[in-house]
């Protein structure tokens, strides 16, 4: 989780009950309210970028298709035409070995 250990998760909690203590439960839903609110909002802004994108023509499908992984995380669909791929050039024989 964010790179932290066990010790550190550990010394965040006990930092957060010296500090907000009882109105801790409080503290937590506010936040998680918080959290919550900003994906809604990302999520419908980002939305309304793909769709003004796909408007302008900039874009085939403003909503790309998710694809399931074997330990059930969902990744964007790559199209074909948007994968870069390296271009093999055979190396030149100058010296007409061969």
């Amino acid at each position: 989780m964010f790179g932290l250990g066990p010790v550190e998760i550990c010394m965040i909690g006990a930092v957060a009950v010296m500090l907000y203590g009882k109105r801790l439960p409080e503290v937590g839903r506010s936040v998680g309210a918080s959290i919550a609110e900003l994906r809604r909002h990302w999520s419908t802004l980002s939305q309304e970028l793909d769709v003004a994108a796909h408007i302008d023509g900039r874009v085939g499908d403003p909503r790309p298709a998710k694809r399931r992984l074997a330990g059930g995380d969902a990744i964007d669909r790559v199209e074909a035409s948007h994968v870069a791929t390296p271009r093999f050039d055979p190396p030149v024989n100058a010296g007409g070995e061969g």
